[in-house]
């Protein structure tokens, strides 16, 4: 495996991975011991000489002499020599003395084979030119047509925020990666290994258009709102005080649903933590998404909110909502619901009380109050929001009782908004673009369908990023099936730190692929030797390299390409940086004055 310094019998492995690091620690050292001396040594025999030349005899030599030399020249030393015969003599010097170091270096690339280390063995720039400059110019005047057609602008001389979204840099010299505006991405990290500073906020921040973010914490409209609010108006969905907001703005939920896949759709984020625990085939989960469909149904086309959706919940009697569905000529929704109404009281109260634990958000009148209309308060509408270049952030904590279910509701109905506005453009495509970033997304945004929704989401031009903290995590949101899904139909993965999987550590290691490395092996007769030299296929990356990747540093998959290395760029890395950092502070500071003002 790479990083292993183990010996094959008879032979010596040159080690790879991150295990080889020490043993190159050794190495420098012993290289810069050589190095001194060769420097003495090179300064001494050019005294030497230049003091014959100059017919002075009185050459001496000790350890205080090259210092001397250095900071004062030869004359220091040896005050009858000529200055001219001791430079030209220390150049040849240095040229034999490099010339026999190279020659050695030659010598041991032979001997050892010239077998490639990881980082060579990896993608180059060459392999992820597709990423790149121009390559990556030339797509988005492709994609947004807008780019060519405003005076200015033309192929190959965009600014770096209309080429996509921020990737990092290549590793070790680069250079910069963009994801292009028609790739969806997942990125899995492990917590506090820097993933809102080196991929959430430059992406929100690089947003040409509209811009949807989703959090459990207040980071990453902290340090973007600021500069976002030049763009447009900044939306701050926030029902459970995570960023202390003050509330300026409502939601309803209701408004999109006129049918019952609508009603149904919505009803299913609420079901989505249920279900979660249970998959599809659980009979509760499914009667309780029934039920919860025809109250949210009955109340959308009687204009009443979810405020009557909770009261209908808490009375499995009430016939309002069924006399509703029917009034408004959704009769077989009615059928159904006075089905479930009429039957066995245990059946009949124990889908209740599991659309109830789906909803329980609906009680707090602290989150209710953000999808009921109140004077002063402006309507957010999802279908024009996508149109333009405003900001929405959607942020709720986890766990019973949370927002969860209304912030995934927001994003799906703001997404598939997104897609629609995008069908009726002359290309099919937002431009802009319009990026979702679901930060935290197995947490407070568990959009049921979004593994169905990333299969087209990107040639509509909704730049949408799932970010997780492990592939497991997708999985107990989605499913096996599900997570499979949206990491198939990611254009590009991003893989951090702190994978801990050994199942994913092991595939990724996989995917990665194998080098050659050569093996030497010496045998020793009497008064003989003698050296052979073969080859074998050796991963790249072991799982343990994976998991021990340092911060700032991640492995990206993108399609038709090798698997690179690439340094993610944190925002307080980038040239705007003083500017982020200004307005981050300013926002800190708000955000503590109104946390102090709550308490």
């Amino acid at each position: 495996m790479p990083g292993s310094t183990a010996r094959p019998s008879g032979g010596v492995v040159r080690p790879t991975g991150a295990h080889a690091w020490g043993q190159w620690g050794g190495w420098a050292i012993v290289a810069a011991a050589v190095a001194a001396v060769a420097v003495s040594t090179a300064l001494a025999m050019a005294g030497a000489g230049a003091t014959l030349l100059s017919g002075d005899p009185s050459w001496r030599w000790d350890l205080h002499m090259p210092l001397d030399v250095v900071q004062d020249g030869p004359a220091a030393a040896w005050p009858g020599v000529s200055p001219t015969a001791f430079y030209v003599l220390l150049v040849a010097l240095g040229v034999v003395l490099l010339g026999t170091a190279a020659l050695g270096a030659v010598s041991l690339a032979r001997r050892t084979g010239g077998s490639r280390g990881p980082a060579r063995s990896l993608a180059s720039a060459r392999d992820v030119r597709s990423l790149t400059r121009p390559a990556a110019d030339a797509r988005a005047a492709q994609l947004r047509t807008s780019l060519t057609a405003s005076s200015g602008s033309s192929r190959g001389h965009l600014d770096a925020a209309d080429v996509g979204l921020p990737l990092g840099r290549l590793e070790p010299r680069g250079p910069d990666l963009y994801a292009s505006w028609e790739d969806v991405g997942v990125a899995v990290m492990a917590p506090r290994v820097g993933k809102t500073a080196a991929l959430a906020v430059p992406m929100v921040l690089a947003a040409p258009g509209a811009a949807l973010v989703t959090s459990n914490k207040a980071d990453v409209g902290v340090d973007t709102i600021g500069l976002r609010r030049g763009a447009g108006t900044c939306w701050v969905f926030d029902p459970q005080r995570i960023a202390h907001t003050r509330q300026d703005m409502w939601w309803n939920p209701l408004r999109r649903v006129t049918s019952v896949d609508e009603a149904r759709r919505l009803a299913a984020h609420f079901l989505q933590e249920v279900a979660a625990g249970h998959r599809d085939s659980d009979f509760w989960s499914n009667a309780g998404l029934g039920l919860l469909s025809s109250l949210i149904l009955a109340a959308a086309v009687s204009g009443q909110t979810m405020a009557e959706v909770w009261e209908w919940l808490n009375d499995s009697a009430d016939p309002t909502p069924a006399r509703l569905l029917t009034e408004h000529g959704q009769k077989a929704a009615a059928v159904g619901l006075r089905g479930r109404q009429g039957g066995a009281p245990e059946t009949r109260e124990g889908i209740y009380e599991t659309a109830r634990t789906a909803a329980q958000c609906l009680e707090a009148d602290t989150i209710m109050a953000w999808i009921t209309p109140s004077i002063g308060l402006v309507e957010f509408r999802p279908e024009t929001f996508p149109a333009g270049t405003d900001t929405l952030y959607l942020l709720s904590k986890e766990g019973a009782g949370a927002a969860q279910p209304l912030v995934a509701a927001l994003a799906d109905q703001t997404m598939c908004a997104a897609q629609r506005l995008a069908e009726s453009e002359p290309t099919g495509r937002l431009d802009p673009p319009m990026v979702a970033l679901l930060d935290e997304a197995a947490n407070v945004c568990k959009i049921r369908d979004l593994p169905k929704l990333y299969s087209h989401l990107g040639s509509r031009g909704v730049t949408t990023w799932t970010i997780l903290q492990s592939y497991r995590q997708g999985q107990g949101v989605w499913g096996q099936l599900g997570m499979d899904t949206l990491w198939g139909a990611a254009n590009v993965k991003v893989i951090g730190s702190g994978i801990d999987d050994p199942k994913l550590a092991e595939d990724l290691s996989r995917l990665v692929g194998e080098h050659e490395v050569t093996t030497l092996s010496h045998s020793r007769g009497r008064g003989s030797g003698s050296t052979s030299r073969s080859t074998r296929r050796q991963r790249i990356l072991g799982p343990e390299d994976i998991r021990a990747l340092p911060r700032w540093r991640a492995l990206l998959l993108a399609t038709g390409c090798p698997v690179a290395m690439i340094r993610t760029q944190p925002w307080f890395g980038s040239p705007h940086a003083a500017r982020i950092a200004a307005a981050s502070d300013r926002e800190r500071t708000e955000l503590s004055r109104r946390a102090h003002t709550v308490a």
